[in-house]
């Protein structure tokens, strides 16, 4: 029988206690390095990053710990202790290429584009055959909307490996960002063409179609996206969203669920997700979809305003109005939110107040023949018709599908002749 107390581990046999010696972790360079990596493996990087660090204490000139260090450390956020350890390493080796493309990287991530650039092109001189560096430039030249820069640099790659599907892909892409929607199609239709195996491929092109207004042949790409990589949860919001759009809300709802299901912190899809669900009017399914994402983002302005049409729909009034201004709050620019605060208002039996809203979503969102309707209905609970039938006049002319809506309010809707 043996226990371990206060890091001395003594043994037990029969009633003679026998003490030995301390367990000691090894105080060695190699021994922290060693474990760092075998940490990482398992996935444990915290305790990974700590064996590291006490490794480069022991061997300041050590190249390698400061790059396992530094990517572990960009892995975990810590993006400026990161840009330490490169820097570190740049000084250690001048023209260690890994270096200067992780110091560029930990820029990119911290939204640097400028100094990533810079670190970048530089190392580009130290190895202008490196195709990851070059597509990392293009990209960083992409964030800063200089396509013709990011095109040039796509260009060069190509010419070294002209079947290179992620620069094919890139560059599909930012012809579609520059409005050259049919070069965009010929760029990925080529990468589908090369690789039809490639899921990301099926994915750009199916993006394409659809900023292009193709819907079908959108969800074609995105079907077979999703075919070829199923736990894929960027193909399967892009096939959910577009099927929504479709009008197959269904199966848009069966693969937006299974992208949630994967991973529950993907917002925008939870978001979506909540309100296609209020739409099919599962008021109780969408409440939980939102709760959620508010317990990830407390100030989802979004998920706050869908709480508080939920609430209103359902009847809590004060609790819709509490939801609503909270989502104001944080959006105070929001025409919907307006709109929906407006409506609530309207139901409270305050339309004065309502009014203020309404004007200010018409404000914010002038050619919304649905703001109109609610603003003529508000001038007419205030006694002001003349007001009311502008208003219902403008919705019109913005709608024409609204005429019954419109005319009824009016009181001008054509009677049918009795025939003789």
């Amino acid at each position: 029988m043996s226990r371990e107390s206060l890091g001395e581990v003594t043994a037990v046999t029969g009633a003679k206690v026998i003490p030995l010696r301390p367990v000691r972790k090894v105080q060695t360079f190699d021994g922290h390095y060693e474990m760092g990596r075998v940490l990482r493996e398992q996935g444990r990087l915290d305790e990974a990053i700590r064996e590291w660090q006490r490794a480069a204490a022991m061997r300041q000139e050590h190249l390698d710990v400061r790059l396992d260090l530094g990517v572990a450390l960009a892995e975990r956020g810590l993006l400026g202790q990161a840009e330490a350890c490169f820097r570190k390493a740049i000084e250690l080796s001048p023209r260690c290429v890994e270096a200067h493309y992780y110091l560029g990287l930990a820029f990119f991530q911290q939204g640097m584009m400028e100094r990533a650039v810079q670190v970048w092109t530089g190392c580009l001189r130290l190895e202008p055959e490196d195709y990851e560096l070059r597509l990392s430039l293009a990209e960083a030249y992409q964030e800063m909307g200089k396509y013709r820069k990011a095109l040039g640099q796509l260009d060069k790659l190509l010419s070294l490996n002209p079947y290179h599907l992620d620069a094919l892909n890139m560059k599909g892409l930012i012809f579609l960002q520059m409005g050259d929607g049919q070069q965009a199609l010929r760029d990925l239709r080529q990468c589908v063409d090369l690789d039809p195996t490639f899921s990301r491929s099926h994915m750009n092109l199916g993006i394409a179609y659809l900023q292009l207004g193709f819907l079908d042949m959108a969800i074609l790409q995105f079907r077979r996206a999703v075919r070829l990589h199923p736990r894929n949860t960027d193909a399967l919001f892009n096939l959910g969203q577009t099927l929504a759009q479709r009008g197959e809300l269904e199966e848009a709802h069966k693969h937006l669920s299974l992208a949630v299901e994967l991973q529950p912190g993907m917002l925008e899809c939870q978001l979506l997700l909540g309100n296609l669900e209020l739409f099919m009017g599962h008021d109780a399914q969408a409440a939980e979809r939102f709760a959620a994402v508010l317990e990830i983002s407390p100030h989802d302005s979004e998920a706050l305003g869908a709480m508080g049409e939920i609430h209103h729909r359902a009847g809590d009034l004060e609790e819709a109005r509490e939801y609503l201004q909270a989502a104001l709050e944080n959006d105070p620019e929001s025409a919907s939110h307006h709109y929906s605060m407006a409506l609530l208002l309207k139901d409270m039996g305050r339309p004065s107040q309502a009014l203020v809203h309404a004007r200010r979503a018409s404000e914010l969102h002038p050619n919304s023949a649905e703001y109109e309707l609610l603003l003529g209905d508000l001038f007419l609970l205030r006694g002001k018709r003349s007001a009311a039938r502008e208003h219902w006049g403008r919705a019109l002319s913005l709608d024409p599908t609204l005429e019954p809506d419109a005319l009824d309010r009016m009181g001008t809707r054509r009677r049918k002749r009795r025939p003789f």
